[in-house]
């Protein structure tokens, strides 16, 4: 039995904020509302970024430069879309145009290079951190996920402890208790490790490799009460159901253009 109720859990955070537990209300409504009413679409674009570098020798598949991802943020800015931090997917408008953007892994470039480009032009993202990476060379500082937590633009998301460095296998994640039961833990452990940092824990995770069970993401959302996951498989966020789930993303890999990413996602619409 999956056992993620301990006391030690339970002091370390303490209550949940009024945010948390909107969502989580809103959660269990939606699940409850007639298919017309929760299945509102929304088609939002969640754009899956690594690291941005201004250094052209390090550029490959994952690592895009400065450049690129500015004109990703102007293009999307001036073309009118709502840049959502994934806490407020749940209050994304049908119709309007959104987008999200996701960086896995806690590279500290997102603070070097990201952040002074997300404040230039007032748009938000996530970050998502792996615990036992903080504070490591060419990861994020502790003191820089402080002032990016306090900047409020930034949303600080779950990426695991340690097991970002295992490549599960779906099958192991569906049958060996001991890995979920030491998956579960792991996920507390990074909460707390930002708690320890920001004065609040994570809300939002992204699945290490994509790998995920239907049963994974029930216990990570019903018991340790994160409001939005996100997988690594290709599409878009349809409608306000698919926010029920680990959600679709789309890659940006160097030498993309918004115009590109743009047609991508209007391909699944």
């Amino acid at each position: 039995m999956i056992d993620i109720l301990d006391d030690k859990w339970e002091k370390t955070m303490g209550r949940k904020s009024i945010l948390k537990a909107a969502a989580v209300v809103l959660l269990s409504a939606l699940m409850f509302m007639p298919a017309s009413v929760s299945a509102a679409t929304i088609n939002t674009g969640v754009i899956c970024y690594h690291s941005v570098t201004d250094n052209p020798l390090h550029y490959d598949t994952y690592r895009i430069s400065a450049e690129e991802f500015e004109n990703d943020v102007k293009y999307f800015k001036d073309n009118s879309y709502n840049f959502l931090l994934p806490k407020e997917m749940w209050y994304a408008q049908p119709g309007a145009k959104n987008i999200v953007l996701t960086f896995d892994d806690g590279y500290e470039d997102f603070y070097d290079v990201v952040f002074p480009i997300l404040k230039k032009y007032e748009v938000k993202a996530a970050v998502y951190i792996i615990g036992s990476e903080i504070d490591k060379t060419g990861y994020l500082k502790s003191w820089q996920i402080k002032e990016l937590d306090s900047s409020g633009l930034v949303e600080i998301g779950n990426h695991t402890t340690i097991m970002h460095t295992y490549n599960f296998s779906l099958s192991v994640l569906k049958n060996n208790e001991i890995i979920i039961n030491e998956y579960i833990e792991d996920i507390k452990d990074c909460s707390s490790r930002v708690y320890a940092i920001t004065g609040r824990g994570t809300e939002s995770f992204s699945y290490p490799n994509g790998i995920y069970t239907d049963r994974l993401d029930k216990v990570i959302r019903g018991n340790l009460g994160y409001t939005t996951t996100f997988s690594t498989d290709y599409g878009i966020v349809k409608t306000q159901q698919d926010i029920l789930k680990p959600m679709k993303r789309l890659y940006r890999v160097h030498g993309d253009t918004p115009e590109l990413i743009e047609s991508r996602i209007k391909s699944f619409i």
